[in-house]
């Protein structure tokens, strides 16, 4: 089944731009960014409400920046992640602290963000983005 999701394309400065995806957290609105050279989908803490997931004892969960920092994060199972019309349920993701590059995105573009899109969800949701129509084109075998 393909299914459609809606992204805009902003400009942050010259030949530099950032593809924004509306959508719900639990009910809750949110903006995430599309970063397909993230390697994980990050959630916001403030909105990723969820059941933690406990990793297991052979692997520790963190992640690291563009500046190769530490940055801890939890693995959780939302209950409900919306992004345009199409819901998907009990989805892994994870959490962090990013009210620091929200507060810069903010000042940089007027726009507050809650997360990152990775490629993980690209590739388990067999995306195809297309940037001449705006939209992310999904072939889930699942849901």
């Amino acid at each position: 089944m393909t299914e459609t999701i809606p992204f805009e394309l902003h400009r942050i400065e010259s030949n530099n731009y950032h593809s924004l995806i509306q959508g719900k957290i639990n009910g809750q609105p949110v903006v995430l960014i599309l970063d397909t050279g993230a390697s994980s989908t990050v959630i916001d803490q403030s909105v990723a409400i969820g059941t933690p997931i406990e990793p297991d004892e052979d692997h520790e969960v963190f992640a690291a920046g563009v500046n190769a920092k530490r940055i801890d994060v939890k693995q959780i199972e939302l209950p409900s992640l919306q992004l345009g019309d199409v819901v998907f349920n009990n989805i892994i993701v994870f959490s962090t602290d990013l009210r620091s590059l929200s507060e810069l995105y903010l000042e940089m573009t007027g726009i507050e963000i809650h997360g990152l899109l990775g490629c993980d969800f690209m590739v388990d949701n067999n995306a195809t983005v297309d940037f001449s129509t705006g939209t992310i084109k999904l072939n889930r075998i699942h849901e």
